[in-house]
């Protein structure tokens, strides 16, 4: 998967920022720094060949299928630790019972956050 981050937050790099994160004096910071870090290797060695710019948003990080902030947050992904990942995703409009409706879940490790993103990435169906 190509992930960089989007052009308007491009005083870092998606590394740099969670790295910083991972840095911090508090427990809590660094584990979802470096499980951040460990997340964004893991998604670009996949061989998938869709384009995906990030927005992080306080510790979040927002998928985008454009390089623009102002496109849909198509999938919304955070961790507390290596147990505790959310993924989100924006339903379709045809779908959704409302407008900007999401849907979430929680996974407890790495590969299950990955499986997780991928389907809320079809789901969401922001690269059509």
């Amino acid at each position: 998967m190509q992930l960089a981050r989007c052009h308007e937050q491009k005083s870092k790099t998606l590394d740099d920022f969670y790295a910083e994160i991972a840095e911090h004096d508090g427990h809590i910071d660094r584990e979802i720094g470096q499980t951040m870090l460990s997340l964004l290797a893991r998604l670009r060695a996949l061989p998938d060949k869709r384009q995906v710019w990030g927005l992080t948003s306080h510790y979040h990080l927002c998928f985008l299928s454009q390089d623009a902030s102002a496109t849909s947050r198509f999938v919304i992904v955070s961790a507390l630790d290596r147990r505790n990942y959310y993924v989100e995703h924006l339903m379709p409009e045809r779908l959704a019972p409302w407008p900007n409706a999401y849907v979430r879940g929680e996974a407890r490790s790495e590969d299950e956050a990955v499986r997780m993103i991928l389907i809320a990435i079809e789901k969401s169906e922001g690269w059509s």
